[in-house]
């Protein structure tokens, strides 16, 4: 996701700074970037996009772990705001982002999301890849994706996490801190393990964004990956939120979902099949 929103930034005007977190950022990414920066780097940080005038931020890509204060090497920065920086490691995936924000706007710098600058990421209302559905949705697909997208809601208002697995209307997985690619291993191995059919009409997959969330950044996000993982534990059907879901790789995504069977679609609450 970085490196897609770069490059459409890049495209759309002058090249953004792009800061990588040091034990995050992807060792390709890295290589573009203008400066890698440790946790306990927050001075350098602020000098940084005083340097180059930057007053609008844009978070992307995902953390696979919190800092660990106990073993920071702060710079003088951190060390003033260190009271501040614990109170915002506290709660949940969107209550952490939107204090991130609200801590840096205090220094006139402005979060904001891919919607507002690489809108043509994100996932359009009906099919976008994989074979057409020839007439009517099927019944028992239609109310897989109601339950799965019900599933996700839920899941998405404990700030746990943005995605639900059903297999012919009945709830399979639950995602929560693992995230969306372990939640899927997780159904493969179910399957391995015989605890769910070999062979399921439909399998749908549903990732929406939280309700309330902060849209700014941690938007769902399927790509070519997503699609990889899906066919290898069984699921035949990805549903995202249109509009607040982000698609990557779209053509490498397209390409892989005609191969390999899996039907691709945005949807709303009002275009949710009844």
């Amino acid at each position: 996701m970085p490196g897609e929103i770069y490059t459409a930034v890049r495209t759309d005007g002058p090249a953004p700074l792009l800061v990588g977190v040091r034990g995050e950022v992807d060792s390709g990414l890295a290589k573009s970037c203008d400066r890698v920066l440790s946790y306990g780097q927050l001075g350098s940080l602020f000098e940084l996009l005083d340097k180059h005038g930057v007053r609008h931020v844009v978070f992307a890509g995902g953390i696979v772990k919190r800092p660990d204060f106990n073993a920071l090497k702060p710079d003088l920065a951190t060390l003033r705001e260190l009271p501040n920086l614990l109170k915002i490691t506290l709660g949940g995936d969107d209550s952490v982002l939107g204090k991130i924000a609200t801590f840096l706007a205090k220094r006139n710098i402005e979060v904001v999301g891919v919607k507002d600058v690489a809108p043509g990421l994100l996932a359009e209302q009906g099919q976008i890849a994989g074979p057409p559905m020839r007439g009517r949705m099927p019944k028992m697909l239609a109310r897989s994706l109601q339950l799965a997208w019900k599933g996700a809601r839920a899941v998405g208002s404990l700030d746990a996490g943005q995605g639900c697995i059903v297999e012919d209307g009945r709830v399979v997985a639950l995602e929560g801190a693992e995230g969306t690619d372990a939640m899927i291993a997780r159904l493969g191995e179910l399957r391995r393990l015989k605890r769910l059919n070999p062979g399921p009409d439909w399998s749908v997959l549903v990732k929406v964004a939280k309700p309330n969330q902060d849209m700014r950044a941690d938007l769902p996000a399927i790509g070519p990956d997503t699609v990889r993982a899906a066919h290898a534990s069984g699921l035949n059907y990805l549903a995202v939120e249109a509009g607040n879901a982000v698609v990557l790789d779209r053509s490498e995504l397209t390409k892989l979902a005609r191969q390999r069977g899996i039907r691709v679609a945005g949807f709303t609450d009002e275009s949710l099949p009844q």
